[in-house]
C-alpha cells in the first residue's frame, strides 16, 4: 500500500475568490506560515512528499523551495500563478522552476485542478498529470466516469487523486476540515483495498494559525478546523498510515519516472 501526498503551494488567493482584498504579501506570508508547520512536521514523521508549487511563489520564496529540494521532496509544477484571472502558462513554470531547482521537473497539477491539454503538457516535457478528480464537485467539475487509476494520454501519465469505493467520496482538502477523522480514515482505507494507494493533497494556508480572520472570508466549515487543529488531525491520519505499513513516496517514484 502507497500512499502519495500533495501539497498545492500557491499564493493564498482564496479570500479574493469571495470578492475579499488581500495584497500578494500578506498572501504570501499566509502559505509560508503554514508551509513552515508542515515542513517541520514532514520532518518529525521522516516522510518525503510532493510539492506542487506556482512558479510566482517560488520566485518570491526561492530558498524555502531550495530547502524542500534537499530535504529530498519532489517540486512539481502548479503552473505560473493562481489567480483565476492568470493566463496558463505550465511552460513557463517548468522552464522557471527547472532553473531555480536545478531538477527535471517532471509533474503537473493545475490551479483549482481545471482541465489541462494532455498534449500541450506533454509537448513541453512533462511527465504526468495530477490534475484529475474523478468525482463530482457541484459547479467544479463532473468527473464520475473518468478512471480512478493512472491512465496514458497523448503520453502522459494522468494520476487522479484519490476518492473511496465503492462510492466516489473526495478525498481531497476539504473533506479533512469538515469529516470525523474515523471516518476519513474509513473512506481512506476502502480506497487502499480497492485502489493499492491513495494520492492525498492539501494547501499549506490550510495549516495557517489564523485563517478565521474576518478578513479573509474564510467559511466556518474551514475555519473550524484548521491551522494547529488541522496540522494535529494530519499528522494523526499520516501515523495510522504508517503503522499500516502504508510508504510514502514521491508522485515520481510511484510512477517509476525516476527509473526512466
Amino acid at each position: 500500500m502507497t500512499v502519495t501526498l500533495g501539497f498545492d503551494v500557491e499564493e493564498f488567493d482564496f479570500p479574493l475568490e469571495r470578492g475579499r482584498s488581500i495584497d500578494l504579501q500578506t498572501q504570501l506570508a499566509v502559505s509560508s506560515a503554514g508551509l513552515e508547520a508542515l515542513l517541520q512536521m514532514l520532518d518529525r514523521l521522516d516522510l518525503r512528499v510532493t510539492f506542487y508549487t506556482t512558479a510566482n511563489f517560488a520566485a518570491h520564496c526561492p530558498e524555502t523551495i531550495r530547502r524542500m529540494v534537499a530535504a529530498g521532496h519532489e517540486i512539481a509544477s502548479h503552473d505560473y500563478y493562481h489567480a483565476q484571472s492568470a493566463q496558463s502558462d505550465p511552460g513557463g513554470s517548468k522552464r522557471y522552476l527547472e532553473a531555480l531547482t536545478g531538477t527535471r521537473i517532471v509533474g503537473y497539477r493545475a490551479p483549482r485542478l481545471a482541465a489541462a491539454s494532455s498534449a500541450v503538457l506533454a509537448a513541453v516535457g512533462y511527465r504526468y498529470n495530477s490534475s484529475i478528480n474523478p468525482t463530482w464537485i457541484p459547479g467544479r467539475y463532473n468527473n464520475l466516469r473518468v478512471s480512478r487509476t493512472v491512465t496514458k494520454e497523448a503520453g502522459l501519465m494522468i494520476y487522479p487523486t484519490s476518492v473511496s469505493y465503492p462510492f466516489r467520496i473526495p478525498l481531497f482538502w476539504l473533506s479533512l476540515h469538515v469529516m470525523p477523522l474515523p471516518v476519513y480514515k474509513m473512506l481512506c482505507r476502502s480506497a487502499l483495498r480497492h485502489d493499492g494507494h491513495l494520492n492525498l493533497y492539501f494547501h499549506p494556508w490550510e495549516f495557517f494559525d489564523r485563517l478565521g480572520d474576518p478578513a479573509f472570508g474564510i467559511p466556518r466549515y474551514l475555519t473550524q478546523c484548521s491551522g494547529r487543529r488541522l496540522q494535529g488531525k494530519l499528522e494523526q491520519l499520516l501515523i495510522w498510515l504508517k503503522n499500516r505499513g502504508c510508504r510514502f513516496v514521491t508522485t515520481r517514484e510511484y510512477l517509476g519516472i525516476d527509473d526512466e
